[in-house]
């Protein structure tokens, strides 16, 4: 356990010198005056194209529907909550059934594909056999698959076992999609460990299961955290085989949202509302993780 706190402590002294040299490259360039204006205009307008999209959503369900298609759009008004009214309480039961499928099924791919992508990653980065790299890159291979290619043969299959309308089905299709992703990545991580650590660990008497969970996991937490975000993402926004799959009891929230449109046309502001308190569980996920992503998006940079 020495060794992997002198590897944890080297790794952040190897951060920390990376940063200071950034910081003192960043005090040696002078911008102008107009330079830095450029950056700023430029930032900003990147960060309002990326966040339009959701104030279009958030002021739309807070509109009535004269307000909504209004000609010219209407920017300046007085809220009103009646679609989160209608959404919330006239529609609550479905809504929320929709929102604890979407969880249930999330949560549960999520900790079933990097719990066992974890394993499989781990065993490609650390042993030897004929035909790994053919079978990291086989692994890969599953991810490039358009769904729309196996979605017939998979609802059969579904459907034979017994599974269709239930949120395991759903479970299923998401750690497939989920599982090759989550060991490419995670395989990178594990690579990046030294395995002298591991070795000095085998001889203090340690079985490789002990290893695993105990020295290597913990040096590809940020990874972990990674790769959680990402299929969380595909997961909760999935939406051909949540339509395919489900009929009425295992719909999610995204196949929830189509509910308001019907034959006299779509309910805006029930439209909007429900899409935005969608995005809610997801966005605020996200940014609790930040901090983790963002290390394990740059884990292997520093050398």
């Amino acid at each position: 356990m020495e060794a992997v706190e002198a590897f944890k402590q080297e790794r952040m002294e190897q951060a920390a010198r990376v940063i200071r040299k950034s910081q003192l490259a960043l005090q040696r360039q002078r911008y102008s005056i107009p330079s830095k204006f450029g950056l700023y205009v430029v930032a900003l307008l990147f960060l309002g194209v990326s966040l339009f999209p959701i104030y279009l959503i958030l002021t739309a369900s807070l509109k009535n529907d004269v307000q909504i298609f209004a000609r010219p759009p209407v920017f300046i008004f007085t809220p009103t909550f009646k679609s989160y009214h209608d959404v919330l309480l006239v529609r609550s039961l479905s809504q929320v059934r929709f929102i604890a499928n979407s969880l249930i099924a999330t949560v549960l791919a999520t900790a079933i594909a990097v719990a066992f992508g974890s394993m499989a990653a781990y065993g490609l980065a650390r042993f030897e056999f004929k035909g790994r790299k053919d079978l990291a890159f086989w692994i890969l291979s599953t991810r490039m698959a358009p769904p729309i290619a196996f979605i017939v043969p998979m609802f059969v299959l579904i459907k034979s076992i017994g599974l269709l309308d239930t949120w395991w089905a759903l479970v299923i299709m998401y750690t497939g999609m989920n599982l090759s992703f989550s060991v490419w990545i995670l395989r990178g991580f594990f690579m990046d460990i030294p395995p002298e650590l591991e070795e000095s660990a085998l001889v203090d008497g340690y079985t490789r299961w002990q290893v695993f969970t105990r020295i290597a996991l913990p040096l590809v937490k940020p990874g972990l955290a990674a790769v959680a975000v990402f299929t969380s993402i595909f997961s909760w926004n999935e939406f051909l085989f949540a339509l395919i799959l489900t009929q009425q009891n295992a719909k999610t929230i995204p196949i929830g949202i189509t509910g308001f449109s019907s034959s006299m046309g779509i309910h805006w502001g029930p439209f909007m509302a429900v899409g935005f308190i969608a995005i809610l569980p997801i966005l605020v996920f996200t940014f609790l993780m930040q901090k983790y992503l963002v290390r394990g998006l740059t884990f292997g940079a520093v050398k």
